[in-house]
């Protein structure tokens, strides 16, 4: 599991704030996704922050994803993202069927990638 933390110094819109972990819609980060249940996806991989940014603001410990791999998409629910639409090194597919809301502690604090608008409006 990834370093848990409950207060992050983290740089908003406004300014630096001490609060959550504050990240915004659109940015790609490293989760932890374990334990996993059935056919959830698990292990530590890339997610899109899918909450509203509004959301995402709060002190809610909870933060909307969306599970990306680097598996061909294979299912009418699974969105082929490329590197322009990333800024990853490589293609993707997000897994839409697989959305949900984790605890921020899951996440690494570092963005590993952003959607672009375009793969904003298809991935999340």
């Amino acid at each position: 599991m990834l370093a848990e933390r409950e207060l992050w110094d983290s740089t908003v819109k406004d300014g630096p704030r001490r609060g959550p972990l504050v990240m915004w819609r659109g940015e790609i980060l490293w989760c932890d996704l374990e334990p996993q249940r059935g056919r959830e996806q698990g292990e530590v991989r890339l997610a899109i922050i899918m909450s509203a940014d509004a959301y995402n603001e709060t002190r809610s410990p909870l933060v909307g994803i969306v599970p990306l791999t680097g598996a061909m998409a294979k299912n009418p629910s699974h969105v082929a993202l490329s590197e322009d639409e990333t800024g990853l090194e490589s293609p993707s597919a997000a897994f839409v069927d697989h959305a949900r809301f984790i605890d921020r502690s899951r996440l690494r604090a570092e963005a590993a990638g952003r959607l672009t608008g375009g793969g904003q409006a298809r991935g999340s």
